[in-house]
Parts: C-alpha cells; sequence; structure tokens
C-alpha cells in the first residue's frame, strides 16, 4: 500500500461491549461509566509511523443493534482490519463471536483484511461469565489474533494491540516479514476534547 493510505479498522460487536469505550481510552479520552449507545457509526483518524513510513488509519465504532446491520455491511465492504469485541461478564455477546466473524466474511469483497478477536472488561473478573481460555479457543479456530484486555483499567494493551494490528497488514499488504518494531511514540492520534469527545478529528 502507498504511504499516507488510510487504513480502515472497524470495531463490531454487541451491544454494551465496551466498543465505545475502547476507542475512546486508546485516543485519549476518559473511561466513561455510562456511556450512549453508538448510534449507525463513529470514527477518529490516527498516523503511524512504521519503517519510515506514515500510515493514516481511521478507527470506525459501530452500533451493535440489529437495526443497524445494514449499516454496518457499507462499512464492512471497505474495512482493511475487522475487531470483534465481546464483554467476558457477557455471555450473550461472546455466543455471537461467530454471527460477528461470519458477517465480516459475508460482506467483504476479494481483498486482503484481517479479523482480530478483542475479550473486554477483564476488570470485572468477579463477574466474569466467560473464560479466557474459552476466548482463546474461539480465535484458534477461526486463526484470527486474541487479546484480553479493559477499556478502564488497561487502554495500553489494547493500544499495542491495535498498532500490532496495523503492522501486520501493512506487512501483509506489502509482502514484508511481520515485524512489529514500530515505537509507542511513534503512534500519532487526533484525540477529541478530553471532556466530551466532541471534537474529535472526523474521518470524512
Amino acid at each position: 500500500m502507498e504511504e499516507g493510505e488510510g487504513i480502515k479498522v472497524i470495531l463490531l460487536g454487541e451491544v454494551g461491549v465496551g466498543k465505545t469505550n475502547l476507542i475512546n481510552v486508546l485516543f485519549g479520552m476518559d473511561f466513561k461509566e455510562n456511556v450512549a449507545s453508538t448510534s449507525g457509526a463513529d470514527c477518529f483518524e490516527g498516523e503511524l509511523k512504521y519503517q519510515e513510513k506514515s500510515y493514516k488509519y481511521f478507527l470506525w465504532d459501530t452500533a451493535g443493534q440489529e437495526i443497524y446491520r445494514a449499516i454496518n455491511k457499507i462499512f464492512i465492504r471497505d474495512a482493511k482490519i475487522a475487531i470483534i469485541v465481546y464483554a467476558i461478564d457477557n455471555q450473550h455477546s461472546f455466543e455471537e463471536v461467530d454471527f460477528w466473524i461470519n458477517y465480516v466474511k459475508e460482506n467483504k469483497g476479494e481483498d486482503k483484511y484481517l479479523i482480530a478477536l478483542v475479550a473486554n472488561k477483564s476488570d470485572l473478573y468477579e463477574k466474569q461469565m466467560v473464560m479466557d481460555e474459552e476466548g482463546q479457543e474461539s480465535a484458534k479456530k477461526h486463526g484470527i489474533d486474541f487479546l484480553t484486555t479493559s477499556a478502564k483499567t488497561d487502554a495500553e494493551s489494547f493500544r499495542e494491540f491495535v498498532n500490532n494490528l496495523i503492522i501486520k497488514y501493512i506487512n501483509l499488504t506489502e509482502g514484508k516479514e511481520t515485524n512489529n518494531d514500530a515505537k509507542k511514540d511513534s503512534i500519532k492520534i487526533n484525540k477529541g476534547d478530553k471532556n466530551d469527545g466532541q471534537n474529535k478529528k472526523k474521518c470524512c
């Protein structure tokens, strides 16, 4: 892919799994206990420097409600990385992982893309309904990357996970060997206002 070309990353999953908070804390905003459900889709823009090149990426937050499935199809079509999110305290959200993975595959073209799986809300271990081993087994079954994290207490692990997925996609499309050597300070992000996020950089 060309330097400066945008890489579209999309988060998918059931309502209430914490997709919005994951994106918010990745882009430097505060974690919020109560976040309104996303309607349609929302977007952040960032930049990653890797092997002396700069790559723009666009991180899309999508709605989990069934009524927005038709809209989600539009965003999936040109996404290069799809991250499926479930919450460890929500058994139903994990049971729908296969649906979301198949949903991506059914709505993608022939271009190269990656799918990954994220188990969110690891801070709620006392309410855990989905064991880490179950998530790992699901990811292994589909041959995709997996992360257990918490938007509330472990934003850095998600930031590094997204970073490494973008690098993996770059290597995939440019025929390079996988080498996750982009340093943390090589990521430039267009942050929203830390109070309410209303000034975040739009993707379009």
